[in-house]
């Protein structure tokens, strides 16, 4: 009911968008942006759940864009609460160019980007008295951004999902999310997000593929007292991979729905650290292959620590319990497309890092992970370099 209500606001704010577009001047605005990445990532070690390689890329994504159709009113209700509204449309195609390097130029690929987007942004001014002030003792507006967009979407647009339900290595050549991304923002303390991503569509040469993702998270705001440390939130899964048509004889169709709860604290703001949070839930996923038939349901700890000062870091994420993604061995990444370490029914990720470079446009960073299973140790090398330009995601 709370999806088709988020729906229903969307639907209705883009139609009063549109007619009140018709009343206003039509402003078109050109937006466009570049986003490059070279990764260099050295893998040894254990090779139970990964192999030994060397992934050595750089990509390039250029973007170019018309903002349109943006429409502002402001409504006074009958206690004199003053509202204001903005939408927003934007119409981006682009490509993202990825060179492995090393290998010559034959081997490169490119991923079209073309989506459309449509935001709709509310700003409440909110009289509150002396004794519900925020901690700055100001009336600060409430806000909530909505936004829905449709296409072949840059991945980067969206919250990054645990390495549990995206591996690094899925990120590195799948830079789209191919359907549809919706986003909701409340006064930055709450956010949720729905995306379908249909990776795969179903021919006589390829398998129907597709995922629908829900992450969701809210802080608390004290007031008088600031934001609280506490937070809750989750990840929802539901994957699905079918036959190819006609499909040939034995291959069936499988299924693999994913649950994280989990609750934390950030005191990032409360303590010498730039950054120090602490996350822990529990991670129950639920596989089926129709052709063989019973559901296998496997959970356990998931939780992960985040330490940062000044240009040293850590991230360690821990998991422990009934090994995870049954049917790999069958289907790899075309079904499960996380971390394959979580196979092992106990699983440690260490990542020693340093933010070498970190502003608007530039981030550059090392990292040293440590991958620890109950079959073995292996030991990256990660370097990342990112740069950002351009106003396509203003």
């Amino acid at each position: 009911m709370k999806l088709l209500r988020i729906f229903t606001i969307l639907l209705s704010a883009f139609c009063f968008s549109a007619i009140s577009a018709q009343e206003q001047e039509k402003e078109y605005k050109f937006i466009w942006g570049v986003d490059a990445e070279t990764v260099f990532d050295n893998r040894e070690g254990d090779q139970t759940y990964s192999p030994q390689q060397t992934i050595f890329f750089s990509r390039l994504s250029p973007s170019l864009g018309v903002r349109f159709a943006k429409s502002e009113h402001e409504k006074i209700n009958n206690d004199g609460i003053k509202k204001k509204y903005t939408d927003v449309h934007k119409l981006v195609a682009g490509t993202h160019y990825i060179q492995p390097i090393g290998i010559g130029y034959k081997e490169n690929k490119f991923v079209p980007t073309a989506y459309y987007t449509f935001s709709h942004m509310v700003i409440k001014e909110v009289k509150r008295d002396s004794s519900v002030l925020r901690i700055d003792g100001t009336n600060t507006p409430d806000f909530k951004v909505w936004s829905v967009s449709f296409g072949m979407i840059p991945r980067r647009l969206s919250y990054r999902l645990p390495e549990i339900l995206w591996s690094d290595s899925m990120d590195y050549y799948n830079p789209n999310i191919r359907g549809i991304l919706l986003q909701c923002t409340k006064n930055n303390l709450a956010f949720h997000e729905i995306s379908l991503d249909w990776r795969s569509l179903q021919s006589a040469d390829q398998r129907e593929a597709f995922n629908v993702n829900y992450n969701v998270r809210k802080y608390f705001h004290r007031y008088l007292r600031g934001i609280s440390p506490f937070f809750i939130g989750g990840n929802v899964q539901l994957n699905h991979l079918a036959k190819r048509n006609p499909a040939p004889e034995g291959e069936g169709v499988n299924d693999d729905m994913f649950a994280y709860p989990y609750i934390g604290w950030d005191f990032s703001d409360k303590t010498v650290f730039d950054r120090f949070r602490i996350k822990a839930g529990y991670a129950v996923s639920f596989d089926r292959c129709r052709a063989i038939g019973d559901w296998e349901v496997d959970g356990g700890l998931l939780a992960d620590l985040h330490l940062l000062w000044k240009k040293i870091g850590i991230i360690e994420t821990l998991y422990a319990g009934n090994k995870q993604f049954p049917l790999y061995p069958m289907y790899g990444s075309l079904l499960n497309m996380g971390d394959p370490h979580y196979q092992s029914s106990f699983y440690s990720l260490t990542s020693i890092y340093s933010p070498i470079v970190h502003n608007r446009h530039v981030s550059f960073g090392a990292f040293l992970d440590f991958h620890v299973t109950k079959e073995g140790t292996s030991c990256y090398q990660r370097v990342v370099l990112n740069v950002n330009l351009g106003n396509v995601e203003k």
